[in-house]
C-alpha cells in the first residue's frame, strides 16, 4: 500500500483486477481529467454514455481511486492527482504507471510478474488456471491462506503486462519478452554510455534497478536464484535481449579470455549463442 498525507491506499492492481480495466481505459479517464473535475455521477456519464449500469466505467474507476490515480474531493468532485506532464503524453503516462507497479516489493502484481518472468519456457504451455495453481502453491502460500490470482486476475494481467512491453499475447499464449519494457527504459535513461561496449555486468547492474521484475532486481531475485549464483539469465530475459539486438537497439558480444562471462539461454542458430561478456547501447 502507499502512503498519503491522508492515510493509505492500494496502488492500481491490486488483486481484483479485472480484464476490463485497461490501459487505454484508465488513460482516457486521466486524460479526461486534464480538462476539468466532475462529479463522479458526471464523470461515469462522459466515460460511458451508452450503458446505463456504468459497469465499465465504473470498475476503471476503482482501480484509478484505489491506486491514487484519481481522488475525491470535499467538493464531491473527482480530480486527477497525476502530474499533467505525465498524462499529456501517452509514453509518460506508461513510464508513471509502470513505477507504480514494481517500485514496491510488497505488491502481488510485481510478485506476480517477477515470477512469471523467471518461469522460463514452460510459461509457454501452462494456462492461466494452471499458473494460478502454480502461484498459490510456490509464492503465496507462504504467507497467505488466499489465493491472490485466480485466473479471471491473470487475463487483466496479461493485458498490463502487454501494455508494459513485457511480452505478447498470441493464439491466447503469453510469450515472455521484456524488449519493449527494456527498449523504453533505455530511450528514456542517460546514465548509461551509447556507442560504446561497456562490461555486461555494468548493464545488468543498471537494469536491476531499472527494471525490478526483471533478472537480478529486487522483485526477481526470490524467483531466480540460478541467476545470483550462475549469471545464468532467464529465457525471457536472454529473448529480449537478443531480440533488441536483432533490431540493432543493442549490440552483444562475447570476447574471449573476458573471465567476467554472462549466460543466455542457449540458441545454436543465433549470432549470440550464449556466452556475452560486453553490450554496446546504440545511440
Amino acid at each position: 500500500m502507499l502512503k498519503t498525507e491522508k492515510g493509505w491506499w492500494k496502488m492500481p492492481f491490486d488483486n481484483s483486477l479485472i480484464n476490463m480495466q485497461t490501459p487505454g481505459r484508465v488513460y482516457a479517464l486521466c486524460k479526461l481529467l486534464l480538462l476539468d473535475s466532475y462529479t463522479q455521477d458526471k464523470l461515469m456519464e462522459l466515460l460511458q454514455p451508452e450503458s446505463p449500469e456504468k459497469t465499465q466505467a465504473k470498475s476503471v474507476y476503482k482501480l484509478a481511486l484505489d491506486g491514487g490515480l484519481i481522488q475525491l474531493g470535499n467538493d464531491k468532485k473527482v480530480k486527477l492527482q497525476v502530474p499533467e506532464k505525465d498524462v499529456i503524453e501517452p509514453k509518460r503516462f506508461e513510464q508513471y504507471i509502470v513505477h507504480l507497479a514494481f517500485d514496491d516489493t510488497r505488491f502481488i502484481f510485481g510478485r506476480f510478474t517477477a515470477w512469471v518472468m523467471s518461469r522460463g519456457e514452460k510459461v509457454l504451455n501452462e494456462t492461466k488456471e494452471e499458473l494460478a495453481d502454480q502461484f498459490f502453491n510456490q509464492v503465496s502460500r507462504n504467507y497467505t491462506v488466499n489465493r491472490e490470482f485466480n485466473s479471471t486476475n491473470i487475463l487483466g494481467w496479461l493485458t498490463w503486462a502487454n501494455y508494459f512491453g513485457l511480452g505478447h499475447t498470441m493464439n491466447g499464449v503469453f510469450v515472455a519478452n521484456p524488449s519493449r519494457r527494456i527498449q523504453s527504459v533505455v530511450e528514456n535513461d542517460n546514465d548509461l554510455p551509447r556507442g560504446e561496449f561497456i562490461p555486461f555486468k555494468k548493464f545488468m547492474n543498471w537494469l536491476a534497478i531499472k527494471c525490478p521484475e526483471l533478472d537480478g532486481g529486487k522483485l526477481n531475485q526470490e524467483f531466480n536464484n540460478q541467476f545470483l549464483s550462475t549469471q545464468q539469465l532467464s529465457f525471457a530475459l536472454s529473448l529480449g535481449l537478443r531480440t533488441l539486438h536483432d533490431l540493432n537497439v543493442i549490440t552483444l558480444k562475447y570476447t574471449r579470455d573476458v573471465e567476467d562471462i554472462w549466460y543466455l539461454q542457449d540458441i545454436s542458430t543465433h549470432e549470440i549463442a550464449n556466452q556475452v561478456t560486453e553490450i554496446m547501447v546504440k545511440g
